[in-house]
């Protein structure tokens, strides 16, 4: 096969002074920029930077709403170290009468009795102890939603006074 010859480009006068046309055209819009940035006056501060009197009057009221809120905090950290306290001195007494209430099951099911003595007495215990269980869980369930209501009323407050 026989090479086909790229045709080379060729370089006129009248292309290079076109490219030459290009850059100045190019550069027009850019030094008229220039010249416009240059005779322009320096722009006033706008008026929402305040005074100095100002922002000692912004930082003081930041400064109180900070405080409030930490010490808001302070007191939600303490009703709810409080109420898991609280709750878990709950659970706590729930085990332990759970425990006493099947060991009594236990020892009323191996006391040489009648059969059907033994069920009456067994199924008895059994009854109060889901009682028993039943009552406490639900002491329990209400001083959790108790603690959470507390721990969660200062940030309220704080929250509630801030947006006034």
């Amino acid at each position: 096969m026989a090479e086909v010859k790229k045709p080379k480009a060729k370089t006129t006068a009248k292309t290079a002074q076109k490219a030459t046309d290009l850059v100045e055209m190019a550069a027009i819009p850019a030094a008229e920029t220039i010249e416009a940035v240059a005779e322009a006056k320096p722009a006033l501060l706008p008026a929402t930077i305040a005074a100095p009197a100002e922002a000692g009057a912004i930082f003081s009221t930041a400064k109180k709403q900070g405080d409030v809120f930490r010490k808001a905090m302070s007191e939600a950290v303490a009703a709810s170290a409080k109420g898991a306290l609280e709750v878990n001195d709950k659970i706590i007494d729930a085990m332990n009468t759970q425990r006493h209430a099947a060991l009594d099951l236990w020892r009323s099911a191996i006391s040489p009795s009648p059969l059907p003595e033994a069920f009456k007495a067994q199924s008895q215990a059994t009854r109060q102890a889901y009682e028993t269980a039943s009552a406490q869980w639900k002491d329990i369930a209400e001083t959790t939603a108790l603690w959470f209501t507390k721990s969660l009323e200062p940030l309220q407050s704080a929250l509630h006074r801030s947006g006034r």
